[in-house]
């Protein structure tokens, strides 16, 4: 009795003292009880029911939840399925603040063997489907929502996935009434639509392409016609119509000014280097991805996205320029920032794994032992399969019979060039690159403006 009597007044004097009678980094009875919901749940794993109690927490929970079932390896396939829920996942992804957590948790999810993003995709046009079916409305924030997820799966490289759920937000768009609200939503959706097949070639992708020329016709806002022309040229890029892809990015160079985006400069730099370079104006080329680059580096910084699509371009040029080293160096680089940036199991990185495998066969050349060229090419292929991609497949088993088979009778006595680097060439203004884009290349059918 006399011992619990000084421990109560003990605590007492601390307790109006102010002294800690607890370590100061203690959890809180807020993390402690995270923390034993998700180990009962990692407990519990086994019977393959989702967590119910999931759907009626605030989001602020839910993230925390999620984050703490990142600590537990045997809980990866049960958080996959868990941020496949639409529903669940729209309600993190739709508030910036938590962006950061729900990428992290998207790539401790991804390890257990099986995407996200193809089954987050599925449900979430399957739910907007029933929703469209039973005559329901969609509100501004609701498309706007939509529109964001169709770009975030598209830099996150998912383009099927990207090109489903666009398929179902036009339709959401063309329920709304005709307005200047609906016109903006459906530029916005025909521009990431025309972005994402482009790349595939799909049969419908040349109609996309004319609707969004329609809904520009009128248009005099400079910004916006610059990236919908921007758009336009790349899909030409990619469908490997260079002349027309030329004339829409020389439509958007001239319209360039102080107060364009970043990323639109950034791009039409990208689509001038490579079309130079197309044309074996190395030097020109060269210049302009160079302007690219330190723009991407300095406005983004590197560990972005963006500045890891720029690599992409500038290692492309690099090898067309015959500067193999420095494009394998390149690469390597940009599937460091990718992985980084995404985990190891990107649809990034089996696109950037050839590139570097191509690089790999050239240089082996040299001494005729092509294991690095294989080993990479193999890899790529294998992640291919395990994230259940289907546009690289076909060029990457030809890559690899290439390399199977050994020297290339075309590339014996093959030599480098070495181009002047990225890094050392100094930074124009944009009015300065296109007076030397001109003076370089004057035999191009452009006018100045």
């Amino acid at each position: 009795m006399l011992k619990q009597g000084m421990f109560k007044i003990c605590y007492n004097k601390a307790r109006w003292s102010g002294i800690r009678i607890v370590p100061a980094k203690a959890p809180s009875l807020y993390q402690e009880c995270v923390r034993v919901f998700v180990a009962e749940v990692n407990r519990s794993s086994q019977n393959g029911k989702r967590i119910s109690e999931l759907q009626f927490l605030p989001t602020a929970a839910l993230v925390n939840i999620f984050e703490e079932m990142c600590q537990y390896p045997a809980l990866r396939e049960k958080l996959r399925v868990e941020l496949a829920d639409p529903v669940l996942f729209m309600r993190l992804f739709t508030q910036n603040r938590y962006r950061l957590v729900l990428d992290r948790c998207i790539r401790e999810a991804s390890l257990s063997g099986k995407p996200v993003m193809n089954d987050l995709a599925k449900n979430y046009c399957d739910m907007v489907g029933k929703e469209i079916r039973a005559g329901e409305q969609f509100s501004e924030h609701r498309i706007s929502s939509g529109l964001k997820l169709g770009n975030y799966l598209y830099e996150g490289g998912w383009l099927m996935s990207s090109a489903l759920v666009l398929d179902v937000v036009a339709i959401m768009i063309s329920l709304l009434k005709e307005d200047e609200t609906r016109k903006k939503l459906e530029l916005d959706c025909f521009q990431q639509l025309l972005r994402v097949e482009g790349l595939f070639e799909f049969d419908h992708s040349a109609e996309t392409c004319e609707t969004l020329k329609s809904l520009v016709a009128d248009v005099t806002d400079s910004d916006i016609l610059v990236r919908t022309y921007l758009v336009i040229a790349r899909y030409y890029h990619n469908t490997d119509r260079h002349d027309q892809c030329h004339e829409w990015t020389l439509k958007a160079f001239h319209l360039i000014k102080d107060s364009t985006p970043v990323d639109d400069v950034i791009e039409v730099l990208q689509l001038k280097a490579l079309y130079c370079i197309s044309k074996k104006r190395f030097d020109l080329g060269n210049m302009l991805i160079s302007q690219a680059i330190q723009r991407a580096r300095n406005h983004y910084g590197s560990l972005h996205r963006r500045y890891a699509d720029v690599l992409q371009t500038y290692g492309r040029c690099l090898m067309d320029m015959e500067a193999v080293s420095d494009a394998v160096s390149i690469f390597m680089e940009q599937l460091d920032v990718i992985t980084r940036l995404y985990g190891d199991n990107s649809p990034h990185a089996p696109a950037i794994m050839g590139f570097l495998a191509y690089g790999f066969y050239i240089r082996s050349h040299s001494t005729g032992r092509f294991d690095m060229a294989l080993d990479q090419i193999d890899k790529a292929i294998a992640l291919s399969k395990q994230l259940e991609l289907q546009c690289h497949t076909i060029g990457h088993h030809e890559l690899r019979e290439m390399i199977v088979q050994g020297r290339d009778p075309k590339l014996n006595g093959f030599k480098e060039s070495q181009p002047i680097k990225a890094h050392k060439y100094e930074s124009f203004s944009f009015p300065e690159i296109r007076e030397k884009y001109l003076e370089l290349h004057s035999s191009f059918d452009t006018v100045c403006c």
